[in-house]
Parts: C-alpha cells; structure tokens; sequence
C-alpha cells in the first residue's frame, strides 16, 4: 500500500464512518492505524467525546507471492516496519498536510 492508497482509504473512512454514540465525524488526527496485515487494516478511531472504536477495513484485491512482479519482503522489512509502527502516534495531519 503506497501513501495515495493510504491517503485514499482515510479519507474514504474519514467521510463515511461517523461516532456511533454522537454521530461527529472524525478527524485526520482521531484516526491512527493499529495495523496492517496484507490487505486488511486495523483502525482506531477516537471521538474527543467517547471511547475509541476500533475498525477493520478490508481492502480489495490479493497478495500473490508467485507472481512475477510481486514486491520481495524479507524480514528487515517486517522489523522496521514493526518498529516505524511502534513509535508512530498514527496522526495523519502532517504527512497528508497540503502547502
């Protein structure tokens, strides 16, 4: 997943998925990503006025190593990865923040 696919996916979720207990939309910086696990997203959203609620979200399309043009992951990229994810708050406000 690029970062336009990313960007995509949160601005998807930040216009169609609502606080179920006040109906507020959310914000870029209420939502933080939990996890990717091949094409499936774990999202936590956080209403300032309520309890987070967590999100799955399935993306379309298959991972298929065998393919030819399939990208190569070894395991220094699960660890920086996992590492990158551990120490990222999950704010979206600067990454995607127009000039």
């Amino acid at each position: 997943m690029n970062h336009k696919e990313l960007f995509n996916l949160l601005k998807t979720v930040k216009k169609n998925i609502r606080c179920p207990q006040c109906g507020k939309e959310y914000e870029f910086s209420q939502i933080r990503i939990r996890g990717i696990a091949e094409y499936v997203v774990f999202l936590e959203l956080s209403c300032k006025d309520h309890m987070p609620v967590m999100a799955t979200v399935a993306l379309s399309g298959k991972f298929n190593p065998e393919e030819k043009n399939a990208p190569s992951i070894n395991s220094n990229d699960v660890i920086d990865t996992f590492k990158f994810l551990e120490k990222f708050p999950g704010g979206f406000d600067k990454i995607f923040k127009k000039s």
